[in-house]
Parts: C-alpha cells; sequence; structure tokens
C-alpha cells in the first residue's frame, strides 16, 4: 500500500502454543524497536529476579547524638512527594528533635545521568528524565502560570513538586519579543531554571512538564520542609553525600515497592524512567555488589537470563532498558520468540498483567475500544519520531493465543497511519481459527 512505499514495516504473527508462524515479512530485518524494548526489559525482570524484590529507599540514624541523618536512594521510579512525608514521619516517631546533618548516599548508582545511548539535547523532555538513585515525582515539575486580572503583576506561578530549586523567572521584553507574541515556557539547559516568555491570558492556566535537574537536591529539599513540618529543627541542615555508610547507622523506616507496580508503569504508560531503573535492578538480582551500578551492569545481567532462555542475541542490539536510545535494535522475529517462550513460561501471568489493555488504560487506553469487551489484546506500543511499533498477545476465540509484533520506521509525519494499520491487523487476528493455511503472504 502506498503508505509503505517510502518506509520500512516488518510483522510477525505466529500460534503461541504451537509456534507456527502464520504470517511473516521483513521478520529477519533489524530494525528500531523503539519503547518494545521494554519487553526485553520486562522479561528479564520477571524470568531472573526474585518475585519479593522491592525497590528500597531507607532513612536512618547516625551516632550516639542521633543529629546526622542518612537518606539511602534506592532508585525507586515510583517514589513521590507523599512518599518523602512518610520518611519525615519515620524520624518523628523515633522522638528525634533536632538535625543538624543530612546525608544523602546516592551510591546505588553510577554517576551517569541519562540513559546510554540517549540524545543529550532531549534533556529538558520529561519523556527523558534524569536518572538519580533518588526519583521523585518520576523526576519531573509542573510549572502552572496564572493570570489573574489584565494588571502584568497578577501573575501567580507555582510548582509541583514546590522546592526552593525551581527558579522562575520573567524573561525581559527583549527576550519574550524575539520568542513571538504568544505565552511560553522554556528551561535552561543543564539547570532547574524557568524562562517566561510573554504572558498567559487573563483567568487562564498555563502548564507544561520539565525534567528536574539533579533530583537529589529537590529531594533532600522537600524532605528538610517536611522535618521541619513536623517539628523536627533542621534550619541550619548541612546537607552532602557519600558514598559509604557508618557500621553503626540505626534505621528509622523504608519505603519498599515491589516490581509489579513498576512493571506495570513501565509499560501500561511506557515510562522510561521506570524502564531505567528496572534494568539497573536487574544486576541486584544476581547477586551483584549493589553500589554505583550501571546501565552496562544491568544488560550484561540481561544477557545472562535471555541466555539461559534460549533467546538468540544476534536477533537484537540493546543499548538501554527504556528504547529512548536510537542505537536499539531488534527483529520482529525476536520479540516474536520473546512473547512465545513467556507464554510457555510460569512468569507468563506476571509479564502479561504489565501489558496495556486495547481499548481500556495506558498507551492503548484510545486504540481499539471496539475490542475493550473481550479485553482480547494486551501489548506494548513504541514511538520516537519516525517509529511506531506494537507487540504483543491476541486471544482468538477458540482459546488461540496469538503472537503479534510490528515494527515500522523510517517514515515521516504522523504516527496515526501507522497505528491505524497496526490496529486493522490486530483486529484481523480475530478472525483466526487454526485451519488455515499458513502463509507469508498478505492477507
Amino acid at each position: 500500500m502506498p503508505l509503505f512505499d517510502r518506509c520500512l514495516a516488518a510483522v510477525e504473527i505466529a500460534d503461541a502454543a504451537s509456534g507456527t508462524v502464520l504470517y511473516a515479512r521483513n521478520e529477519h530485518l533489524l530494525l528500531r524497536p523503539a519503547s518494545n524494548v521494554k519487553l526485553f526489559t520486562t522479561a528479564a525482570a520477571v524470568l531472573g529476579m526474585p518475585q519479593d524484590f522491592h525497590f528500597e529507599t531507607t532513612i536512618a540514624v547516625a551516632g550516639t547524638r542521633r543529629h546526622t541523618l542518612y537518606c539511602i536512594g534506592g532508585g525507586d521510579p515510583l517514589f513521590s512527594s507523599q512518599d518523602i512525608q512518610k520518611l519525615a514521619q519515620f524520624v518523628h516517631a523515633a522522638n528525634i528533635e533536632r538535625i543538624d546533618t543530612l546525608v544523602m548516599d546516592g551510591s546505588l548508582y553510577n554517576a551517569d545521568i541519562y540513559g546510554q545511548g540517549w540524545m543529550w539535547d532531549d534533556e529538558a523532555d520529561p519523556f527523558t528524565p534524569y536518572l538519580s538513585a533518588f526519583p521523585v515525582d518520576g523526576n519531573v515539575v509542573r510549572i502552572n502560570v496564572r493570570k489573574t486580572s489584565q494588571q502584568a503583576s497578577s501573575i501567580i506561578v507555582s510548582s509541583r513538586p514546590s522546592s526552593r530549586f525551581f527558579q522562575i523567572t520573567q524573561a525581559d521584553a527583549a527576550d519574550a519579543g524575539r520568542h513571538g507574541s504568544g505565552f511560553h515556557m522554556e528551561k535552561v539547559p543543564r539547570s532547574n531554571e524557568i524562562l517566561l516568555f510573554g504572558t498567559p491570558r487573563s483567568g487562564r492556566t498555563e502548564s507544561k512538564q520539565f525534567s528536574i535537574w539533579r533530583p537529589i537536591d529537590v529531594f533532600a529539599d522537600l524532605l528538610q520542609t517536611e522535618l521541619q513540618r513536623r517539628g523536627i529543627t533542621a534550619d541550619t541542615l548541612v546537607v552532602t553525600s557519600a558514598s559509604s555508610k557508618p557500621s553503626e547507622l540505626q534505621p528509622l523506616g523504608s519505603i519498599r515497592r515491589p516490581l509489579s507496580p513498576v512493571l506495570a508503569e513501565m509499560n501500561k504508560k511506557s515510562n522510561n524512567l521506570s524502564a531505567e531503573a528496572m534494568l539497573r535492578a536487574l544486576s541486584f538480582g544476581t547477586g551483584r555488589s549493589i553500589s554505583q551500578v550501571s546501565a552496562s551492569d544491568g544488560l550484561a545481567a540481561m544477557s545472562v537470563i535471555l541466555k539461559i532462555h534460549r533467546m538468540d542475541e544476534r536477533d537484537m542490539a540493546l543499548y538501554d532498558g527504556s528504547g529512548i536510545s536510537f542505537y536499539n535494535l531488534a527483529t520482529a522475529a525476536s520479540l516474536g520468540r520473546l512473547l512465545r517462550m513467556l507464554a510457555a513460561n510460569e512468569a507468563y501471568e506476571r509479564f502479561r498483567a504489565s501489558l496495556a489493555i486495547g481499548g481500556v488504560d495506558g498507551t492503548l487506553r484510545n486504540r481499539m475500544r471496539d475490542l475493550a469487551a473481550s479485553r482480547g489484546f494486551r501489548g506494548k506500543t513504541g514511538t520516537v519520531r519516525g517509529v511506531s511499533a506494537l507487540s504483543g498477545y491476541v486471544q482468538a476465540p477458540g482459546g488461540h493465543l496469538l503472537t503479534v509484533v510490528m515494527l515500522m520506521q523510517n517514515f515521516k509525519g504522523r504516527h496515526t497511519p501507522y497505528r491505524a494499520v497496526q490496529d486493522r491487523i490486530v483486529r484481523h487476528c480475530f478472525n483466526y481459527s487454526a485451519t488455515k493455511t499458513p502463509t507469508t503472504q498478505t492477507r
């Protein structure tokens, strides 16, 4: 069809139980899978990590005077401002009245602030948040700007989370003029400074999200604020970092996050921070010393796990856990084998539960709504510029489970027409009865 005259498409559809390939085209071509990379990351997690694994963020004190507070980052991608309130409550419950030093121990991760192979000039985009052992609110800040009247001074600015580390500045008239007549916001690269250009219309609230630069600073600031709210003296608090912990450390409490909600956030919502945290967590389950963990450590652990389950690495080249890197490559055949291998594994239900349901939730909420009643498709989308992918399971009539992989790339413009073709293919799979002759020709 004309839509594919100037781009590449690879498709593989197979019966999950028998392994019979029902339709295949370009299935051995290495293409960019975008967020379908998260399927490899998820597979390694459910196959190779202990089911009781938890991301853990701990608050503790050191010494007999208990004036030095340690916060030990656990790389929990779902850690929120509300969880910081719980950490402060642990301190309050221990009857600690004054803190003079807060030690932020981020030694869990190495110094990388981007995923491996990410484009550094995308740094202000919340789609590519900074990595840290101290995530908070997804490492994304939402800036709200509201003009309450026609007066120039009637602008109310707020941020969520709220921290003194966010500097919001009105650009001067000359700069605003060079950026057009409308209102918009920009973030200064590698900072938490937000520039406002122009003013919003009266009575209107403008909002925009940005990646948080140095999440550890914002985390520490929010924690200090919560300690003070509970009457714990921390006005002259010295915040420092450490790479080691004293032996006499006394834990006060921990926030623990199991795998399942992180996997669901990663796949249903295609959350990249969750994927990168999960990649690094893979090395924890292999008995490796837990410090200075990198993407390479996670990829090495993933390689071991996938080899155990007979996945051929010649059909893939993975550089991160999320699919943002354009260096990632995979074949439709490799993704199909992964899906079929998991369908026959005891970890299948955990894997399947993390996927978006067509017409119901996540990135598939507004697609295939006519299939929502049967909830017959679960899958993972993949979207970067010029790339659209969809892979997952179709529960066809008669109890037949099909694996469907569709990788489309090197196109210009909107993703919408390619998604429409993917949805049509999924609908077509619901007519499968296991009586048709396998073919590699379009039906």
